[in-house]
């Protein structure tokens, strides 16, 4: 039971993400300036969740309190880094580009994580690598090109996400509350993303950015990002971050809806391995998992695997 809601959560956390790098470049093509269009999503994200959770009794004044200084330093790479590079970014590079760069998130993760963590991973994960990295190549349109800035700013995107990922569990432990964390450090992100904002760009907002502003942060950042640290607990940190070899899947059928895109042999063979990744890492993570079970004797003596997946778009 505990294996198929996993599935049917990683699901529909690829669906989100899988439409928000859509979402992003309909509301920068709306005239929306880009530090701006982030600062407001998470601010608004931020609000949202930290008043759900202090009305539950969840996020308490004290816990606010032990979590915040912590909760800004992780919003530097999950929100104001991940997130201030990628909306630059999409001003200039198409929405498939950058969701094909974003796909390289888990490499990088596993290595953070063996740089951070220490990780250890066996051969099965080098093939869910070269099947999902694969895939993602082949669904993004391979002859999309940009300003090599502009690119900088994308893969810079990625980088933040994945440190960012490989921190978390240094900076909150397993016995910290996600959803806690992951309320302050959004609306923290946000707040700083809105002072860049007014220092760097000249900040505009026109009235048709308004629902892809909605879109991203009800389904991305409340739903999505919320939802990441749930698989991340239960699923392991490099599975969690693998949603981003299907996003490009769910990116090409967003584009068949609403832009009426067509879809090439090769998108489609994309498609099946980037899942094929996405399925073989669920069996590297989950045979690691049960082999440091053997070893411990006890789940409640198995290592912690706990790495954020809250990048995403």
């Amino acid at each position: 039971m505990k294996t198929r809601r996993i599935w049917i959560l990683f699901s529909l956390v690829c669906a989100v993400f899988g439409t928000t790098f859509l979402a992003i470049r309909m509301g920068l093509d709306a005239g929306a300036s880009p530090l701006l269009f982030a600062g407001l999503r998470f601010v608004a994200a931020g609000i949202i969740l930290s008043g759900f959770l202090a009305a539950s009794g969840r996020l308490t004044p004290a816990r606010a309190i032990a979590y915040l200084p912590r909760a800004a330093f992780l919003s530097l790479f999950l929100t104001v880094g991940t997130f201030g590079f990628m909306f630059v970014a999409e001003t200039r590079i198409s929405s498939g580009l950058m969701a094909r760069l974003d796909a390289t998130g888990p490499l990088f993760t596993a290595l953070f994580a063996a740089i951070f963590l220490g990780r250890k991973f066996a051969p099965l994960h080098a093939a869910a690598f070269a099947l999902g990295t694969a895939g993602a190549v082949l669904i993004a349109d391979p002859s999309a090109t940009g300003d090599p800035v502009f690119l900088a700013a994308a893969m810079a995107s990625v980088l933040f996400y994945a440190a960012g990922n490989a921190l978390y569990p240094r900076i909150f432990p397993g016995d910290a509350d996600p959803l806690s964390a992951s309320a302050l450090q959004t609306l923290v992100g946000g707040a700083l993303l809105l002072a860049l904002a007014f220092v760097f760009e000249k900040p505009v907002f026109p009235r048709a950015a308004v629902g892809p502003l909605l879109y991203l942060t009800l389904a991305g950042s409340v739903f999505a990002h919320t939802a990441t640290l749930v698989l991340v607990r239960d699923a392991g940190p490099v599975f969690a971050s693998s949603w981003l070899y299907a996003a490009p899947a769910a990116a090409t059928i967003a584009g068949i809806l609403v832009l009426g895109e067509a879809v090439s042999a090769a998108g489609s063979a994309g498609t099946v391995l980037a899942l094929g990744g996405v399925f073989l890492l669920g069996r590297a993570e989950s045979s690691l998992r049960r082999s440091a079970l053997r070893r411990s004797g006890s789940a409640a003596q198995a290592p912690s695997e706990g790495v954020s997946a809250e990048g995403g778009a």
